[in-house]
């Protein structure tokens, strides 16, 4: 706003006060309203009960602007007079401030006061604004940022932490020609940007107008190409660092400049435009407790001297979030992975704690904590959805994996004996009127099958048929007590699972009982269904990804002991020998293979198992020449890593 459209304004606000405003006639109800209108912003008004002697002084637009601009700069939230005394012609008071930076504080005041015709006035100088302050000093508000807390593995060690970074920059004065183009070169930053800081207003000879942000191992690579450009200068400085795969990154997630929306919930704390939070994973959930809160001080200044500090406030420092996570757990999953779309979730049954997580195809978090870069981007839009976190937002059909759950419901409900065997057709239906359309099973040896055969070699007919038995109701009945349509109490994002859309057909529930149909379900909420199994006591445990989420029991199903542990002793006997397909070469394991369509041309394959105290299970994404013995091939190199 120009100063002569503000003066406009100032003097129609003079106007409209003076034609307003009341004769004072107590010395003590000048100092309220003074105040009051101060809270209120209402500069103009708060001038007109000023001396003459002051007025004279002082114009309105030179009053009306320092009030304006202090009161935003410390931002005032509240004000009020307390111990308010009057002596004659002297008033001594104590404001109480609330503040947006430094807090709340309080200062006291001595005013002159005269009485007039027009009642009482207010012989004002500019330390009626902060004890000190005078017409040549100036109000300073300084921000100290606190450091963000560390994110740490179950051992304490850091998996997100502060640490040296390289911010790479240019000296204009010191550059040749081509500084700029070789330095676009190395940095991978388009040679008109670099142009363009080095264009800015506040740029001179020999500024340092810094270019791009490196890690250490970037700059250790560099750091000869670098220092032999003219120009170049590399400070060394405090930023986030990332000490985990590419394939946990989802989970951890990253910082980076602060958005408005979260601008907007932040800037009452403290928070400012282009400061660093937490964007994606824990950072993000955490970042009220990671990020701390900045410090303020509030001071008076003559020159380059500060005179006086009005108020303080101390940055709080981040806390450390201690996760459920162990890194080297999480390492060992992701060397398994490999370059394989897809993820590996390792959870502790016992106490719902998620020991390792990890989901290809993954990214680099230093590359968004340091500024990524346009190449690094390109990168990534080649990836296969880096993003998402497979584990947790994966929504697949669980195929075969279910069967054990059928199974179970199945038995709950006494639709079947489990002993019962029959020889299943390769091909079947259940009556003519399903048309064309027939269960196919695997190929298996040409004999009868009980639940124990019929889950080695996981016979599709075999447990279509169970579905068939047990109906609709009952399967959506335990599915529910199963998790099904429920919301997991999970700090990060993740997908609920569905048992169906909007089908009800035979066919759809024959096709849902062996976990295809329109079944979806996420690796996350098949680890907590196994855990249940694992446990042997039928209850979903919470899921824990830090150490301060609660261990406890997210949902009961009633499931019977004696059914838990008759599925159980069918679970081993499905990983028992080299013939069955969930064998992974481990007697003790209790094992599950599944494959599943999910287009005419994709399909997922899983291995899921539990043994000592975790539940294993192993999701991968491929074509239609992918099966579940990739899957347990994984899990086999998986166990003899796992500490056991």
């Amino acid at each position: 706003m120009g100063r002569t459209v503000l003066a406009a304004l100032v003097c129609l606000a003079l106007m409209l006060c003076a034609c307003d405003n009341q004769e004072i006639r107590a010395p003590d109800d000048l100092i309220t309203r003074f105040v009051h209108l101060w809270q209120q912003g209402d500069w103009a008004a708060m001038y007109q009960l000023l001396s003459a002697e002051a007025r004279a002084r002082w114009d309105a637009e030179t009053f009306c602007r320092r009030y304006e601009k202090i009161s935003r700069g410390i931002g005032l939230q509240q004000l009020a007079v307390t111990e308010l005394e009057i002596a004659k012609d002297t008033a001594r008071y104590t404001l109480e401030f609330r503040t947006s930076t430094a807090g709340d504080f309080s200062l006291e005041y001595e005013a002159g006061l005269v009485r007039t015709r027009e009642g009482w006035k207010l012989h004002w100088d500019h330390c009626l604004i902060f004890p000190q302050l005078t017409e040549h000093r100036v109000v300073k508000v300084t921000r100290q940022m606190p450091r963000r807390g560390a994110i740490l593995d179950c051992n304490n060690v850091p998996l997100a932490v502060a640490g040296p970074v390289f911010c790479v920059g240019l000296v204009p004065g010191a550059m040749q020609p081509d500084s700029a183009a070789k330095l676009s070169l190395l940095l991978d930053v388009p040679e008109s940007e670099i142009r363009r800081l080095l264009e800015q207003s506040w740029v001179r000879p020999d500024t340092f107008v810094p270019v791009r942000t490196v890690g250490e191992a970037a700059w250790q690579q560099l750091r000869e190409a670098l220092t032999a450009v003219k120009g170049v200068k590399v400070r060394e400085q405090e930023g986030r660092v990332y000490n985990i795969p590419d394939s946990l990154a989802q989970t951890v997630g990253y910082v980076g400049e602060i958005e408005a929306e979260q601008l907007q919930e932040l800037a009452d704390l403290g928070f400012a435009a282009g400061d660093i939070v937490g964007r994606a994973g824990l950072e993000l959930v955490y970042d009220s407790v990671l990020a701390g809160r900045p410090g303020f001080t509030i001071s008076v200044w003559e020159g380059d001297s500060e005179v006086a500090v009005v108020a303080r406030r101390a940055p709080v420092p981040g806390r450390d979030v201690v996760t459920t996570l162990d890194l080297a757990q999480c390492r060992q999953l992701d060397a398994v992975l490999g370059g394989a779309n897809g993820s590996m979730l390792l959870l502790e049954f016992a106490t719902g704690a998620i020991r390792g997580v990890v989901s290809n195809p993954g990214f680099d978090c230093n590359w968004f904590a340091l500024g990524i870069s346009a190449g690094q981007y390109r990168e990534l839009a080649d990836r296969d959805a880096p993003f998402v976190n497979r584990a947790f937002n994966g929504l697949y059909p669980p195929g075969s994996v279910f069967k054990p759950f059928t199974a179970l419901m199945a038995l709950e409900e006494g639709v079947y004996d489990p002993e019962y065997s029959w020889d299943t057709p390769l091909r079947w239906q259940k009556s003519p009127q399903w048309g064309s359309y027939h269960v196919t099973r695997v190929v298996r040896p040409p004999h009868p099958v009980d639940l124990w055969e019929a889950m080695k070699w996981s016979d599709n007919v075999y447990f279509a048929d169970l579905g068939l038995k047990l109906g609709w109701e009952a399967l959506e009945r335990y599915g529910a007590a199963l998790g099904f349509a429920r919301d997991i109490p999970l700090s990060l994002n993740y997908q609920r699972s569905q048992i169906r859309k909007q089908g009800g057909s035979e066919i759809l529930l024959a096709d849902t009982s062996y976990g295809q149909g329109e079944m979806l379900t996420t690796p996350l909420h098949v680890a907590l269904m196994y855990a249940a199994i694992a446990r042997q006591d039928g209850n979903l445990p919470l899921p824990r990804l830090t150490a301060d989420d609660p261990a406890g029991i997210w949902l009961e199903t009633g499931f019977s002991a004696e059914n838990l542990q008759l599925l159980d002793s069918v679970l081993a006997y499905a990983a028992s020998d080299e013939e069955a397909r969930a064998w992974v070469g481990h007697g003790a394991v209790r094992g599950k293979t599944g494959t599943s369509e999910i287009s005419a041309t994709r399909q997922i394959a899983w291995y899921v198992c539990y043994f000592d105290q975790y539940v294993l299970v192993i999701t991968l994404e491929g074509d239609r020449s992918l099966s579940s013995l990739h899957a347990a091939a994984l899990a086999r190199e998986c166990l003899e890593g796992i500490k056991r």
